[in-house]
């Protein structure tokens, strides 16, 4: 049901001012409405900053691939660079999916 509906069916159940009913249900609306946009303001700025930190890793070993490819290259011809490799994919999967809970919430 909608709040307006609940409004009229409590303010014809218990009497008492109407407009005064009615003004609040409007105000308790407009700042729902409020409390949403800001709540995705500052969720579309936790992505941007989710999505740089994200993306740091892979900008930093680019250059250091660029810079001195003999430096970064054990992660990827050894066996235990695999190894590191494999871990930090998945601790960087786990921390996507907790940022993606974190953001993910309704008011």
């Amino acid at each position: 049901a909608s709040f307006f509906g609940i409004v009229i069916q409590i303010q014809s159940q218990a009497g008492g001012n109407l407009s005064e009913a009615l003004g609040n249900l409007s105000r308790v609306l407009r700042d729902r409405k409020k409390m949403k946009a800001k709540v995705q303001a500052l969720s579309m700025e936790a992505k941007a900053s989710a999505v740089i930190i994200g993306a740091l890793p892979f900008v930093v070993a680019f250059l250091v691939y660029l810079t001195s490819p003999n430096y970064i290259m054990p992660l990827f011809t050894t066996s235990v660079g695999n190894l590191i490799l494999g871990c930090s994919a998945a601790w960087m999967s786990i921390g996507i999916l907790v940022m993606r809970k974190m953001m993910n919430f309704e008011v």
